[in-house]
């Protein structure tokens, strides 16, 4: 059974060698979709009877891998000509500057997502099945492992 949960964050980011006006700072209201594909609990009596996992579950695991690191931060690749000065942010304004090894495209943000909260979700015996972002109203990327 496959269930979905969703989350949004706000990020910023910069995709430097970009011919439009992407290669500029600028953010973005991310909405991310977290899919879940497991069998559904069927022990009587318990809380999750019914469920794949309890939403308000995989909600939290959402916000701690997902809100908490990348929430109001702004996303750069370690190669960008202008790391140094973030950094520089970062250390001396204690600014959320999230360095990545590669250039930060919804579809290397569902990846990197992906890869981050398939462990949490293991743990809890629960299989992710993908990961979509969501980068404008109109343009989303997916990740699935294959």
């Amino acid at each position: 059974m496959l269930i979905e949960r969703e989350i949004q964050i706000d990020m910023g980011h910069r995709v430097p060698n970009h011919k439009s006006k992407c290669r500029n700072l600028h953010g973005h209201r991310y909405k991310i979709v977290v899919g879940v594909d497991d069998k559904v609990i069927t022990t009587p009596g318990s809380s999750d009877e019914g469920m794949v996992i309890d939403f308000a579950d995989l909600k939290q695991i959402m916000m701690e891998h997902i809100d908490a690191k990348l929430d109001h931060g702004f996303m750069m690749y370690e190669q960008d000509a202008f790391i140094q000065d973030f950094l520089n942010y970062r250390d001396q304004e204690e600014q959320k500057i999230i360095v990545v090894p590669f250039i930060p495209t919804a579809e290397n943000i569902s990846e990197y997502i992906f890869k981050n909260i398939a462990e949490a979700l293991k743990e809890k015996g629960i299989k992710l099945r993908h990961v979509k972002v969501w980068e404008t109203p109109n343009c989303m990327a997916m990740y699935e492992e294959r």
